[in-house]
């Protein structure tokens, strides 16, 4: 998979010249088998959700910025040995207190469980993980 950015060359009398940088993130991050792929408009960064990373199934969300493709951050790494289908990837804010949660689902294949997780991406920090759920 390709994400195509954004690149500002060079700046002249107050006009940058942008051009596209192609990017193979399955090569640059060492995954594979990208779920979901989501953008976030304000801080310009893309929210990558993978099922292998160096060729192991698990679920891996991975934080990758726009102007900077090698300032990546894993933001889960799992390695479970488990397949997943059918997720969904949505960025939730509250401007009054500044919070912004993603929230990642989907369903484990063989065990059939659903999956909800609710992280805090609004601060630099290890703690991400707000709520996480499984069910039947």
């Amino acid at each position: 998979m390709y994400l195509h950015l954004p690149h500002q060359t060079h700046q002249s009398q107050n006009v940058a010249n942008v051009t596209a940088k192609e990017v193979d993130i399955n090569d640059e991050y060492q995954i594979a088998s990208i779920k979901s792929v989501i953008y976030d408009q304000e801080e310009k960064f893309y929210y990558v959700l993978s099922n292998k990373f160096e060729e192991k199934l698990g679920f891996f969300v991975i934080k990758v910025s726009e102007k900077d493709p090698s300032d990546k951050r894993f933001l889960i790494k799992w390695k479970n040995k488990l397949d997943i289908g059918d997720p969904n990837m949505f960025i939730l804010r509250n401007y009054e207190s500044k919070l912004k949660e993603l929230i990642v689902s989907y369903k484990t294949i063989y065990i059939n469980t659903y999956n909800v997780i609710c992280m805090d991406v609004s601060v630099e920090d290890d703690q991400l993980m707000i709520f996480r759920h499984e069910s039947f």
